[in-house]
């Protein structure tokens, strides 16, 4: 479109600039409906891509000459600015073929990098014969970092050489210090009985982790021998997949880095008259450091402006009404949340993000017991990194937790917000935080 808008920006009158507009835009996307329909869009193999540009040029090459034909036809000669025109039909293949070059490019170092991820498997005492190739079938990685059979008595398959994993703190490890993509849990009956405590615990901490999580079951006993040959003794199905946001989302970061530092510029004149209130109004720095739990359940330093007195030996203790610790000014940034404004900084240095739960101190409780043990699926918070502010926080679902009850809603707010993510969510929640943060009256 470039090409004959320009010289329809140079060559003709004002009158005319509206039809070429609109024909120019026609053009391009019948070109690209046409290339659709002929399955242009969807090689997600370099060698395929390169394969269809021949394919993308012939469909803008009929394509353009169809639309050209009958604007002249239909009297409108005037959207052939010839010179642009042949400068176009000329100059877009060569766009085209550049483009996707550069794209399959692109493509073979993101399958290098998907074969360089790994899978692991947790399962009770064996792995079905057919899993190997359920997993190529489905394009998992067959890398298998590793397998962690949950019985004592298990019998090491003689499947591909995959490495026994001895425990679940060293799978967790290996998750932390792999690139595994992928966790792969092997139905069993005895999951369901003999170790089902021990299947959700684990359950429930690999659901903090930016992976897909999927269920094999063996189905050997129940097909005759043809039918195995033909569609495999394993079929697997997904539990977790990319539907749930993580915290390694592109689109989110994206939109995070470019928000964040927008805001960082507008708000800093508040954020330096209040740190000059907070150093006039008592002693002591005015930024206060906090450990906190972030995505992954990797703890890391949240920043905030300081409303309590200074007292670096004092132990840790959630805020409460009429706290005798905050101080004037602190009461006020509190109410307003304005001592979060520093977060902006954890959310450009990519341990936040602009919405997602709100990050709390590993040892902050409720009746007595710490967040992480109190709730067992508390750990599905950490597939996302933490927020500024969130969906439970739109709906007030703030302040002290004093009862479980209120931390279940808390939860089921967050883990809503994982399942149904989007930019516009995220918008809709920034829009709506202001006058939350208005009408609020739970913060202290």
């Amino acid at each position: 479109m470039i090409i004959p808008l320009t010289g329809s920006l140079l060559r003709q009158s004002t009158e005319n600039l509206e039809r070429n507009l609109c024909f120019w835009i026609l053009l391009a996307f019948i070109s690209v409906m046409l290339i659709a329909s002929h399955g242009g869009y969807r090689a997600s193999q370099p060698s395929a891509l390169r394969k269809q540009t021949g394919l993308a040029i012939n469909c803008f090459y009929a394509t353009s000459i169809t639309m050209l034909s009958l604007a002249v036809l239909m009297g409108y000669p005037h959207i052939l600015a010839r010179p642009w025109t042949a400068a176009d039909l000329i100059v877009t293949p060569f766009i085209l073929s550049g483009f996707r070059t550069v794209l399959a490019e692109r493509l073979t170092a993101s399958s290098h990098e998907e074969r360089a991820s790994s899978s692991v498997i947790v399962c009770y005492d064996h792995c079905p014969q057919g899993l190997a190739q359920a997993l190529n079938e489905l394009q998992i990685s067959s890398r298998i970092a590793g397998v962690l059979y949950l019985s004592p008595r298990h019998v090491l398959d003689s499947l591909p050489n995959w490495a026994e994993v001895p425990d679940i703190q060293a799978l967790l490890k290996m998750i932390r210090a792999k690139n595994v993509q992928d966790i792969i849990f092997v139905h069993h009956p005895a999951l369901d009985t003999i170790a089902a405590t021990l299947h959700q615990e684990l359950f429930s901490d690999l659901l903090a982790y930016p992976a897909r999580i999927w269920m094999a079951f063996d189905i050997a006993s129940n097909l005759p021998e043809l039918l195995k040959s033909q569609s495999g003794s394993c079929k697997i199905v997904p539990i977790v997949t990319n539907s749930m946001v993580s915290s390694l989302n592109v689109t989110k970061r994206a939109f995070d880095l470019i928000l964040a530092l927008g805001l960082l510029v507008l708000v800093s004149p508040v954020l330096l008259i209040s740190a000059c209130l907070i150093k006039m109004s008592s002693p002591g720095p005015f930024i206060f450091r906090q450990t906190r739990t972030g995505a992954q359940g990797q703890q890391f330093t949240v920043l905030k402006f300081r409303t309590m007195t200074y007292d670096p030996d004092r132990p840790f203790a959630q805020a409460q009404r009429q706290d005798p610790r905050v101080t004037v000014i602190g009461h006020f940034l509190r109410r307003t949340s304005l001592d979060e404004l520093l977060q902006l900084i954890n959310v450009i240095k990519g341990d936040m993000s602009l919405v997602g739960p709100r990050p709390h101190a590993p040892e902050t409780k409720v009746e007595g017991i710490t967040f992480e043990n109190a709730l067992r699926l508390y750990r599905l918070r950490h597939r996302v990194k933490p927020g500024i502010t969130g969906l439970a926080q739109i709906r007030g679902q703030r302040g002290e937790t004093r009862a479980l009850s209120v931390l279940e809603q808390r939860l089921a707010s967050d883990i809503e917000y994982i399942q149904s993510w989007s930019v516009w969510l995220d918008i809709f929640i920034i829009i709506q935080t202001l006058p939350t943060l208005l009408m609020q009256t739970n913060a202290w």
